[in-house]
């Protein structure tokens, strides 16, 4: 019985092992589709960011970025649970020489290219705050518009 209610005190602190997958589709710049090794097909969201959404500006480049990080590619997905349309959520990286570490974090490289956002209402993750800091002072991606930029989030609920 201890050992049982000592797993329900654990359960909340549980983080999902590495998943490798390949990547078979793009929907946008924060959200893809990748077949694991039983083939069975999932949905995966970005944790920690929001890009633009389709049909809002920027939002063809947002895809076009992540495609090009990572479609037919093996990535690795460090989940964080499910969003509200059943996806993946998930810390995303890649194998590259570029990275001292051997892998690159496309989370992190969405909001440093100036194509996503660092999520705060899900995230308080500070290195990507500092990244998106960094992207807007550089003027790259999104920041580049002397627009007024809309945030996914409220664009949204328009």
């Amino acid at each position: 019985m201890r050992l049982f209610l000592l797993g329900l005190y654990l359960l909340p602190f549980v983080v999902w092992a590495e998943t490798q997958c390949l990547v078979v589709k793009v929907s946008d710049g924060d959200s893809f589709s990748c077949r694991l090794n039983n083939r069975k097909v999932i949905q995966v969201r970005l944790a920690g960011i929001d890009a633009p959404e389709n049909g809002q500006v920027y939002s063809t480049l947002a895809r076009k970025k992540l495609n090009s990080l990572i479609y037919k590619k093996n990535v690795y997905l460090y989940g964080e649970g499910k969003d509200k349309y059943n996806r993946r959520l998930a810390t995303v990286f890649v194998d590259s020489s570029n990275s001292l570490s051997g892998r690159l974090n496309i989370n992190l490289t969405m909001i440093e290219s100036g194509f996503a956002w660092h999520y705060t209402r899900y995230s308080n993750n500070q290195q990507y705050a500092t990244a998106q800091t960094q992207a807007q002072k550089q003027k790259l991606g999104l920041w580049a518009d002397k627009g007024k930029i809309i945030k996914p989030e409220e664009w949204r609920h328009q």
